[in-house]
């Protein structure tokens, strides 16, 4: 069913009008959206279709609250929603998977206000943090809103999925603050920190929305799956381009990662690699160099390439036939961001070639899994880190992942 039709519009006045949080502009909006011609492009089809019903959730929350949460809405790139519709459309009908969406862009908002506020990042979306804007007092607040709102609009079992991840979002943010105080941090750690915080709500949207039109278990898992993967590929692909992408492309500055001092993955790969990034007084220009001549850019790029295909594979097996949007939108929001490379020395091992996989094969360990065990150290001879490649199917279970 397409992602934005009439039908999805009197359904959701039908199954929102239940809901106390949810203000009688409702309608209205869905009357606006029945006379719309559906746009093509999947951003401009998510935003048409959720984002009506989003504002008017929003109105229902006090004024000052509110001007916070429409604030950090504007330029919100509702990637989270996107792949919920889409997910659902796989499946068949998106309908019930519009309120899912929604619930989900107030929790993702949620998560953003709170990252912002922790990391005293002041900027996002080419504009002021909310917490520079408006406070910290502000900002938490209407984070804590946003998070009710969200679970009025679930089920019990929906709250459930979205709690456990937000939950693993927290456990990231716990484990890298202990990070932070230490020296003996190994990539195998900051990948399982990067998983916790960035693929848990990708895979719960993914999964939700699958369910939501009426997906079995076992596709809903391949979903969740799926998700987890394009998570951590972005995060890959997050981490190169603020270092690397500039104002234009990040909406932060050029090296911006660098300039704070920051183990993000690309930095974390280039330590393992036996690269002391932060060493001495370096300018941020000179510590990019650093990265990149060892080799953290290209892993991180690899990584989200391999990532994304391995994505692909549980793609394939959850809906043969019928996500072909989603395959294209998934590389739309990892892989295909990735900034042009600059060549600053020749490489100093060819580019692993990627694994293809059919549907019939078995799914290697999701993102969370990979990123939490152990890697096997690299040689010291080799001073570019390279990408984990999935394991070749085996008779028996691979307990082990191993670093080519």
């Amino acid at each position: 069913m397409p992602l934005f039709d009439t039908t999805v519009a009197s359904a959701l006045v039908h199954l929102i009008s239940g809901f106390s949080v949810v203000p009688e502009v409702w309608e209205d909006c869905m009357t606006s959206i029945d006379v719309t011609a559906p746009p093509r492009d999947v951003p401009e089809r998510t935003r048409a279709a959720v984002e009506p019903p989003l504002r008017a959730v929003l109105a229902g929350l006090p004024d000052s609250t509110r001007e916070v949460a429409e604030y950090g809405l504007a330029g919100h790139d509702l990637t989270t929603a996107a792949l919920t519709l889409l997910c659902a459309e796989a499946i068949g009908d998106a309908a019930d998977a519009v309120r899912v969406a929604v619930a989900l862009e107030l929790a993702h908002l949620h998560e953003h206000l709170h990252a912002d506020l922790m990391a005293r990042a002041v900027s996002r979306n080419h504009r002021p943090s909310a917490w520079v804007e408006f406070g910290d007092e502000r900002a938490v607040g209407t984070a804590e809103e946003l998070l009710s709102l969200a679970f009025t609009l679930l089920t019990k079992p929906e709250v459930v999925a979205l709690n456990t991840a937000l939950l693993s979002v927290v456990d990231g943010y716990v484990q890298e603050l202990d990070m932070d105080e230490r020296d003996d941090v190994d990539l195998a750690e900051h990948l399982g920190v990067a998983a916790a915080k960035h693929s848990a709500l990708t895979a719960t949207a993914c999964e939700l929305g699958a369910l939501a039109a009426g997906a079995t278990r076992a596709q809903a898992d391949d979903f969740r799956e799926f998700g987890d993967d394009i998570g951590l590929a972005r995060k890959h692909v997050d981490d190169v381009l603020a270092i690397w992408g500039g104002a234009v492309v990040s909406g932060r500055p050029l090296y911006d990662d660098l300039a704070h001092r920051r183990r993000t993955l690309p930095v974390a790969a280039a330590i393992n690699a036996g690269t002391d990034v932060y060493a001495g007084d370096a300018s941020p220009r000179e510590r990019a160099a650093l990265v990149e001549r060892a080799g953290g850019r290209r892993w991180c790029e690899q990584q989200a390439e391999l990532l994304l295909a391995r994505a692909l594979g549980h793609l394939r097996r959850a809906a043969p036939g019928a996500a072909d949007e989603l395959a294209g939108f998934a590389r739309s929001v990892t892989t295909a961001r990735c900034a042009p490379q600059p060549v600053l020395q020749p490489a100093v091992q060819p580019v692993p070639q990627l694994v293809s996989r059919s549907a019939a094969q078995p799914v290697p360990q999701s993102a969370t899994q990979l990123a939490t065990q152990q890697l096997v150290p690299q040689p010291a001879t080799q001073p570019v880190p390279q990408p984990v490649v999935p394991a070749q199917p085996k008779a028996e279970p691979q307990t082990e992942l191993t670093l080519f």
